[in-house]
């Protein structure tokens, strides 16, 4: 059975060849106004701007495949927050000074692109502030800073290993810094700083190790080994001391407030995910969603037991789940059978045959249920993907760990490999080469790469995966109801007020979850305001994909959903462009776009 949800209308690159750009000192100078070669003007800009764009954030450069910044950690003291926000108002000058009506082709569409990356970013770094008011920031530098240069091996070790040597000699000045900048600190913050800091020592301490043991470090100069482990020591007791100084002296004086409120939560979806839509018509829109799923869980759970209440009968779904033994050879079984159910069904063309390996989640980022580590846009060396599911952790005593792993119930299990990998973040992945320029695979929002695996959830199921099994789309339906429970957090906490506590017990009540990982998702929100981008963007790609059925059929050719889902993925924009770019004379407009 399908069921479409039909709601009101309202409802993170390189240069190509970076040899040819011209490095500007700054950014400050105005490019002449747009006219006869305003495409020309542009695309030096944009040239011009990753360039600096990579060069100031070195971690980022790193994941998205840029080598050039490997051995350096991003600046941020004061000073260097000042500096680049003054860079940016300069670049977004720049961008403005371009008329976007003399443009055409992808620069139509990168132009907005481009100024709202720099609108974020202004708006992370004078008004948000969590250079000064997140703890978990500086150990994210780190930790990633760590794993980027150990995870995949696209350069020889001697050479990965002296990079990460310079990272870690930076450490001391990064957590100083942190010692200097953080105030006004919420205390959730603090709290799930002094957690994720923690698994970055274990990480450091063991993992990072062991890694760098199996790709052959006893083999390489034993007195760049012998560097290696003596700045090793050294890393992981300052960071050990870090946790202690969040502990003893940041948690106590951590009464800070975490919430955005409205205006700036409209401008961060704005400008990240360029959605217009206000808190009170997302709440409207959620709201009836909610109720559209919870109406489709009773019925579906009518078909497996009408006696029981839905309630009840999802509750008996997710208390059948792998063991943890078991949890990582089912969720690979997963991922095969997503792969042929693809292929067999013609539902987007594979770019390649190639699969993701499945592993344990690295200890520093266990802050989620799963994920998908993926090389970056411009990797070119080392391409292999990781489907990370955080397994249970020793010291959870037996009922948290029961409460988490009945997120992995049979069904679920399904849903979150083909979310994770088939069609999902992997198939995405594998697309990257093909989206036409740089400045989308820097600046891709999360309505369009979470929307997407999220929308693949719900579309395989209506295409026939899981052969109508009603606890299949149970699952399905839990994971959106999720999604939309994530959407009433963002704006219960960051708009209206709600507590943390009141509001992991709606989320309880809107997604059939258990209290522990209830609120685990909650606190998620409290840094991660906008994470509605999920369900937003799956309501958005499945409307977009019934408006671009009728569009193709009144122009008198036949609909093919393979055909939808490879030129979408190709095109890489925010769904509200990709509207303009795959209909562009039906004379509609995107839902919002700033317009």
């Amino acid at each position: 059975m399908r069921v479409r949800v039909v709601l009101p209308r309202v409802a993170l690159a390189v240069l190509a060849v970076l040899a040819v750009l011209t490095v500007m000192p700054g950014c400050a100078k105005r490019l002449p106004l747009a006219g006869p070669s305003s495409n020309d003007v542009f695309d030096r800009l944009t040239g011009e701007y990753l360039h600096a764009y990579f060069a100031a954030h070195p971690v980022r450069s790193t994941l998205l495949g840029i080598h050039h910044h490997d051995a350096k950690l991003p600046d941020p003291s004061r000073e260097a927050v000042r500096v680049r926000i003054d860079r940016l108002h300069g670049w977004l000058e720049r961008v403005l000074a371009i008329n976007p009506a003399g443009l055409i082709g992808n620069a139509v569409y990168d132009h907005r692109i481009l100024e709202y990356a720099i609108r974020a970013e202004l708006l992370e770094l004078e008004e948000i502030r969590g250079w000064a008011r997140n703890p978990m920031q500086y150990n994210r530098l780190i930790a990633d800073g760590i794993a980027s240069l150990i995870d995949r091996d696209f350069a020889p070790l001697d050479a990965r290993l002296e990079s990460l040597m310079s990272r870690l000699e930076q450490v001391p000045r990064i957590i100083e810094l942190a010692h200097q900048n953080l105030s006004d600190v919420p205390r959730r913050w603090a709290e799930l700083a002094i957690r994720s800091t923690r698994g970055t020592v274990r990480f450091l301490r063991a993992d990072a190790a062991a890694a760098l043991d199996a790709q052959g470090l006893h083999r390489l100069d034993p007195e760049l080994v012998s560097r290696w482990k003596k700045l090793h020591r050294k890393s992981v007791e300052r960071l050990e001391r870090f946790v202690v100084w969040m502990e003893e002296d940041l948690l106590p004086r951590a009464t800070g407030n975490f919430r955005l409120g409205r205006e700036l939560f409209e401008r961060k979806l704005l400008y990240e995910e360029h959605f217009t839509l206000n808190a009170d018509e997302l709440q409207e829109i959620n709201q009836q969603a909610i109720e559209v799923y919870q109406e489709w869980v009773v019925r579906e759970a009518a078909r497996i037991d009408d006696g029981r209440s839905a309630a009840a009968v999802m509750e008996s779904l997710t208390s059948r789940y792998p063991s943890p033994e078991e949890l990582l050879p089912t969720a690979r079984r997963y991922v095969e059978e997503a792969r042929d159910f693809i292929l067999d069904n013609q539902i987007v063309t594979m770019p390649s045959e190639a699969l993701p390996v499945v592993r344990p989640t690295p200890e520093y980022a266990r802050s989620g249920f799963a994920s998908m580590s993926t090389p970056g846009p411009f990797e070119d060396e080392t391409t292999q993907a990781y489907y990370n599911i955080t397994n249970v952790a020793p010291d959870w005593d037996d009922e948290q760990k029961q409460q988490h792993l009945t997120y992995f119930n049979y069904p679920g299990l399904l849903g979150i490999s083909v979310h994770e990998a088939m069609p999902g973040h992997y198939v995405q992945l594998l697309y990257q080469s093909q989206i036409p320029t740089n400045l989308r695979k820097v600046f891709a929002p999360s309505t369009l790469v979470e929307g997407w695996a999220h929308y693949a959830e719900q579309m395989m199921i209506d295409e026939g995966l899981g052969n109508g099994d009603p606890s299949v789309r149970l699952g399905q339906l839990r994971r959106a109801l999720q999604r939309h429970a994530r959407w009433d957090a963002a704006l219960s906490m960051h708009v209206y007020g709600a507590t943390v506590e009141e509001t992991a017990g709606r989320f309880e009540e809107i997604a059939f979850f258990a209290p522990f990982p209830a609120l685990r998702e909650t606190k998620r929100g409290t840094y991660d305001p906008t994470y509605l981008y999920y369900a937003l963007g799956r309501m958005e790609i499945f409307r977009l994909r019934e408006d671009y059925r009728s569009y193709v059929e009144n122009r008198g050719e036949v609909f093919s959903l393979r055909d939808f889902h490879d030129r979408f993925l190709k095109l890489g924009l925010p769904i509200p462009l990709a509207r303009r770019a795959l209909m562009p004379d039906d004379g509609g407009t995107a839902v919002a776009t700033g317009d």
